[in-house]
């Protein structure tokens, strides 16, 4: 995985892409989307660029917030960096809580805008499991009362109303999950035969 395109143009049938994983915290974002983005490296002509939620607010976010402006900023400077990534014909994977839907719309905006395709999915995880999964120990943390404004315990998440891709975790494991994405993405023809990839 690498950067950005030079070529100015889409590439391949997908043209720019961005893959949108969003859910609760400890629901399987940062997992799913790095095996995404590693079987799209192989398999698509396309540059990959895998935007984690942390790895975004250590280096576009320092010092951002958890209020709900902050968190919509943070949003939209995740969407900004994707529709670059889509306008100049690569693939952006983003793998973000997200929490709120207007967040959500204003970065696949700005990625349409861009000439890109924007497909939100889903990691449709019950809180419960969250909890027990807990890998941080954030959630440990917002139970007790030490850490405020904790997405799932008390700051909303707005579920996708109607997300382009749904993967309900409880009954698919992360090869499952692969299979669901990568098989969406053939079906709506989105893929690039992979071949020699694009200068970054």
């Amino acid at each position: 995985m690498t950067g950005l395109s030079r070529t100015g143009s889409a590439v391949g049938a997908g043209g720019g892409l961005a893959l949108w994983f969003t859910g609760l915290p400890g629901s399987g974002k940062s997992t799913l989307s790095r095996a995404v983005a590693r079987e799209l490296d192989a398999q698509d002509a396309r540059l990959v660029t895998l935007l984690d939620g942390d790895i975004v607010r250590t280096f576009l976010s320092q010092g951002a917030g958890f209020t709900r402006k902050d968190r919509y900023d943070n949003v939209c400077r995740i969407g900004y960096a994707a529709s670059l990534i889509a306008r100049h014909g690569g693939i952006a994977i983003v793998a973000a809580v997200s929490p709120y839907r207007d967040g959500r719309l204003a970065a696949r905006r700005l990625v349409e805008d861009a000439g890109g395709v924007f497909l939100e999915i889903h990691m449709d995880t019950p809180f419960a499991s969250c909890v027990a999964r807990d890998p941080k120990g954030h959630y440990a943390q917002a139970l007790a009362g030490d850490l405020d404004l904790f997405t799932g315990v008390d700051d909303p998440y707005e579920k996708p109303l109607a997300p382009d891709i749904r993967v309900r975790t409880e009954t698919e494991d992360v090869a499952c999950a692969l299979l669901h994405v990568m098989g969406s993405l053939r079906e709506r023809r989105l893929l690039a035969p992979a071949g020699r990839k694009t200068v970054g």
